[in-house]
């Protein structure tokens, strides 16, 4: 996929989706923010939402920008629909992942498990792990605020993570949903994504995470992980 991220996306969406995603520190002014995030998400079984994505790649001088729509529902289903400039999207049912980029022709497919930098993410997908094991957050430095006048959070890795992108988070005041997701990866390029639209426990059909593979479509083996 020429601009999309795999592991960038299932991000995204786990922050977007799963209670208990960040963990504050016991005296972290943020904490009651933290609190009403993970009370909304843990009621919330499925969830639709539009989104417009911003990635600025150093050394670029124009900024990339798509649009679409994300669906996902508990536990461990995700679509993700890039529908402007082109058509891309991902597919993922638990450990099985689908890339599918209809202007290629082509379909990347394989175990989320076995690709690079996505086992932390499945485990959560999945509802085996949390990111309260690897993520704390506390207001960004200066304070700075959303539009809605909540501080700006960020999340860091609490071990290990040198390659793992910083996260920005903007929550919506009103709903506690996060409206907007900033990842500041280690060579410097940001993808900002912005939601809007948001709809929780619409009763999403499994139906709907269904991927069938075109016959004039070439399958292709996603990369794995060197190791067992």
């Amino acid at each position: 996929m020429r601009r999309r991220s795999g592991a960038t996306v299932m991000m995204i969406a786990l922050l977007f989706f799963i209670p208990g995603v960040i963990q504050a520190a016991a005296e972290d002014p943020v904490k009651e923010i933290v609190n009403k995030i993970e009370s909304r998400y843990r009621k919330t079984t499925d969830l639709i939402a539009d989104f417009t994505q911003t990635t600025t790649v150093k050394g670029f001088a124009t900024a990339l920008k798509s649009a679409g729509r994300v669906y996902i529902k508990r536990p461990g289903k995700l679509r993700w629909d890039y529908l402007e400039p082109n058509l891309e999207q991902i597919f993922v049912d638990n450990d099985r992942v689908q890339f599918y980029v209809p202007e290629h022709k082509q379909v990347l497919t394989g175990q989320l498990s076995k690709m690079a930098d996505s086992q932390a993410p499945l485990q959560l997908l999945q509802g085996i792990g949390r990111l309260d094991k690897h993520y704390t957050v506390e207001a960004i430095p200066g304070g700075a605020k959303g539009s809605g006048r909540l501080p700006l959070l960020s999340l860091t890795p609490v071990e290990g993570g040198a390659d793992q992108p910083r996260i920005v988070v903007e929550v919506d005041p009103d709903t506690y949903f996060l409206r907007r997701v900033e990842l500041h990866d280690v060579n410097g390029s940001v993808s900002n994504f912005l939601f809007s639209r948001i709809q929780a426990n619409t009763g999403l059909k499994d139906e709907l995470f269904v991927f069938l593979v075109p016959k004039d479509v070439e399958v292709i083996p996603a990369p794995t992980l060197a190791g067992p």
